[in-house]
């Protein structure tokens, strides 16, 4: 694994968590630009998986002296930075979210778009900072 490799991985993962958030919640908006089947939903869970396990399995069985640059505080602290920034911006969409729902007209299907604009805002959240990190690892890459 080297700062490039994952540098990609993380912003594939991170760029079809974009999309595919952005895609739920302009369909939750009544804006359809493109039309994507409901079977094609599973597609950013899958990459992420598969991009997680090939990252956790190059760190137990990669190099050790390689993972030892690639693991380092620095990054460390930027994941943790960024993770921070997450969750603050996710827990004030989420306060927007329940904030401005119109509790008096409460049906399920309100329910069911709030739980969708929930779960959407927080895979575009994290989404962009998966892309924000991979900046960064592309940024070790070069010059290193």
């Amino acid at each position: 694994m080297t700062h490039m490799k994952r540098s990609l991985l993380v912003f594939t993962s991170g760029a079809t968590q974009i999309f595919f958030a952005l895609y739920v919640l302009l369909k939750i908006a009544n804006i359809n630009i493109i039309q994507l089947s409901s079977e094609a939903m599973f597609i950013p869970g899958i990459i992420i998986f598969l991009a997680s396990g090939y990252l956790t399995a190059s760190y137990y069985f990669g190099d050790k002296k390689n993972n030892s640059a690639l693991y380092d505080e620095y990054t460390a602290i930027r994941y943790y930075k960024l993770g921070a920034i997450g969750y603050a911006i996710n827990g004030i969409g989420i306060f927007l979210i329940f904030s401005t729902q119109d509790y008096a007209n409460w049906s399920l299907q309100t329910a069911n778009t709030m739980i969708y604009q929930i779960a959407s805002f927080a895979w575009l959240i994290f989404g962009v900072l998966l892309v924000c990190f991979s900046i960064g690892d592309f940024k070790e890459a070069r010059n290193g």
